[in-house]
C-alpha cells in the first residue's frame, strides 16, 4: 500500500474517532506509544478455532479488520497486528476423538485453508499468529499467577477456576451487573465452582494429544485464558485495540477483560471493537437452518472481490445480511470502477494526483469519513463520485487520459486503502458472469462468449439485420447480461 496521509497522525489536525465498546461511545484514538512519529499501535484480534471449515462469517470479520488496520497504516500509525488461533478446544477435542485425526494436522489444515482465503481477498499477512498448542508452560504460568493473587482456586480434581466475585468490576464490558449474569451463564452441574459465573482456565482432560502436564494434572486450557497470556506474552499487558465478533463480547472477551487486569493490576485494551453479525436472507447462519456456507465455497460462488466490496459498502459495527441480491445489486457498482480503471494502463507508472484542488477535497472527504469510526460506506460514496467525474471528463472529451490518469492513480490508491481493486477487470467480469449463472441456474458465460455475441450483434446491425440483432440481446439478457451502447463501442452489465 504505497498511498499514505499527508500528515504524521500526531501532527493532523484531525485524530480517528473511534467507537469503543467499552463504555458505548466514541472517542479520539490515542496510541498508548508517545512517540510523536509513526508511534506503534498494539492490535489483537480473536481469530479462529479450525475443527471444521471456516465460514462466511470467518471471512467477514477477517475483512472488516483488514480494512480498520489498512486504514490504520495510511494514517501513518504503525500496527502491530497479532491473531490468535484455537488449536485446544472442547469442539477440537470432541472431533478428534470421534474422527480418529491428528487434531495438530487438523487444525493446521483448516488454518492455512482459511489464510489462502484470506489471501485471495487481499487481505494483509498477519505478522504474529498465536497458536494456544505453542504457548501451553506461558498459559500455566499465567494462571499460577492468578491463583497466587487470589483471583481463581484450584479444585481437587484438577480444575482451576476464575473467581469472578473477586473482580468488582466484572460485567462492564456487557454493561450487566453480576447479579443478572447469573440468568445468562450456564448452569455447569459440576459442584466444584464456588458460583455459577466462575469460569475455568484450566481442565483437567487426559483424553487427547492436546492434554498436558501441569501443577493441577494432565489437562488443557480453558477457552478465555490463551487469548489474555499469549497477548501478555507477545505484545504486553496493555494493548491499543482489541478486536472480535459481536458474539465474543460476553462472556470471552469480559472474561479476558476480568483474567487480565487481574494478572497485571492495571488496564487491558484501551478500546474494544466488536464486528457486527452475519445472517443469510434474514436467519442466523447454521447448519441446522441449511444456510452455512463455507468461506471456500463462498468466495467460489460470490467472487473474491465482489464480497471484499460487499463488505466494504457495510459499516463494521453493522449486521450483515447476506443475499444474492445483495451481491447482485453491487456488482455493476464495482464493475463501474474496473472499467474506469482499465482505461488507464499505464497507472503504475503515474503519480497520484495528491496537489491539486480536486485531488485534495478528494483525500479530505474520504478520511474525514474514515475517521468517523471507519465508515467506509461513507468513503465508497467518495470514491464512486470522484469516479462518476472522472468517467465524464473522459467521456466528453474535455480532457485526455493522459490529464485524468493522476485522478484515476489516486482513485485506485484510496480504494487499495479499502483492500479493493486489486483484481483485473477480466477477473471481475468473470467473476460477475459467474455469479448472475448461479443465481439464475444456467451455464455461466465467457467474456469472450459474451465479447463475440456483442460483435455477432454489431455485425447484424451493420448490415440491418435487426431481427437478429435484437434475437442476441434478448438472449444475453435472458442470461442476466445487458448490451450497453455508446459512441465508443458496446461493452456490457449485468441484470
Amino acid at each position: 500500500m504505497a498511498l499514505k496521509s499527508a500528515n504524521e497522525y500526531r501532527s493532523s489536525p484531525r485524530r480517528i474517532s473511534v467507537y469503543n465498546s467499552l463504555g458505548g461511545e466514541k472517542a479520539a484514538f490515542e496510541p498508548l506509544d508517545p512517540a510523536p512519529v509513526s508511534p506503534r499501535v498494539k492490535m489483537y484480534v480473536c481469530g479462529l478455532t479450525p475443527q471444521d471449515h471456516s465460514h462466511l462469517g470467518h471471512g467477514l470479520n477477517g475483512v472488516r479488520f483488514d480494512l480498520i488496520r489498512r486504514y490504520l497504516l495510511y494514517r501513518r500509525l504503525d500496527v502491530q497486528f497479532v491473531q490468535n488461533v484455537t488449536d485446544v478446544d472442547d469442539k477440537i477435542i470432541n472431533k478428534v476423538l470421534t474422527t480418529k485425526q491428528d487434531p495438530l494436522v487438523m487444525t493446521r489444515d483448516f488454518t492455512d485453508e482459511f489464510y489462502r482465503c484470506m489471501d485471495r481477498l487481499h487481505a494483509l499477512p498477519i505478522e504474529a499468529i498465536t497458536r494456544v498448542t505453542e504457548y501451553g508452560p506461558q498459559i500455566v504460568r499465567f494462571i499460577e499467577s492468578l491463583v497466587a493473587r487470589g483471583f481463581a482456586y484450584a479444585t481437587p480434581e484438577g480444575n482451576v477456576y476464575f473467581d469472578v466475585s473477586k473482580k468488582a468490576d466484572y460485567g462492564k464490558l456487557s454493561n450487566q451487573n453480576t447479579s443478572m449474569l447469573y440468568e445468562s451463564v450456564r448452569k455447569e452441574l459440576d459442584k466444584e465452582k464456588r458460583s455459577p459465573l466462575d469460569f475455568a482456565l484450566w481442565k483437567r482432560d487426559e483424553s487427547t494429544a492436546l492434554s498436558q502436564p501441569s501443577p493441577w494434572g494432565i489437562g488443557r486450557p480453558g477457552w478465555h485464558i490463551e487469548c489474555s497470556a499469549m497477548i501478555h506474552e507477545v505484545l504486553g499487558d496493555q494493548i491499543d485495540i482489541h478486536g472480535g465478533g459481536l458474539d465474543l463480547k460476553f462472556p470471552h472477551h469480559e472474561n479476558e477483560i476480568a483474567q487480565s487486569e487481574a494478572f497485571s493490576g492495571g488496564k487491558f485494551a484501551s478500546v474494544w471493537m466488536h464486528g457486527g453479525l452475519l445472517n443469510i436472507d434474514g436467519q442466523k447462519m447454521s447448519k441446522s437452518l441449511n444456510n452455512f456456507m463455507t468461506l471456500v465455497d463462498g468466495l467460489e460462488h460470490y467472487g473474491a472481490a465482489l464480497f471484499r466490496f460487499v463488505v466494504a459498502r457495510l459499516h463494521y459495527r453493522s449486521a450483515l445480511d447476506l443475499s444474492d441480491k445483495l451481491f447482485r445489486d453491487n456488482l455493476n457498482a464495482l464493475l463501474d470502477f474496473h472499467r474506469l480503471l482499465a482505461r488507464f494502463p499505464d497507472l503504475d507508472r503515474v503519480a497520484p494526483d495528491t496537489a491539486s484542488p480536486q485531488g485534495r477535497a478528494v483525500i479530505e472527504a474520504f478520511e474525514g469519513a474514515m475517521d468517523n469510526d471507519f465508515n467506509s460506506p461513507e468513503a465508497l460514496v467518495v470514491l464512486e463520485k470522484f469516479r462518476a467525474q472522472l468517467a465524464q471528463a473522459l467521456d466528453s472529451g474535455k480532457e485526455t487520459a493522459q490529464q485524468l490518469a493522476p485522478g484515476a492513480r489516486l482513485l485506485l490508491e484510496l480504494g487499495q486503502v479499502l483492500g479493493l481493486f486489486f483484481d483485473s477487470l477480466e477477473s471481475v467480469e468473470e467473476q460477475g458472469l459467474g455469479l448472475i449463472a448461479r443465481i439464475l441456474g444456467t451455464q455461466p458465460l465467457t467474456r469472450g462468449g459474451v465479447s463475440s455475441l456483442i460483435r455477432d450483434r454489431a455485425e447484424a446491425r451493420a448490415s440491418k439485420d435487426f431481427s437478429r440483432s435484437d434475437e442476441i440481446r434478448k438472449e444475453l439478457a435472458a442470461r442476466g447480461v445487458e448490451i450497453l451502447d455508446s459512441k465508443a463501442g458496446s461493452t456490457f452489465r449485468f441484470v
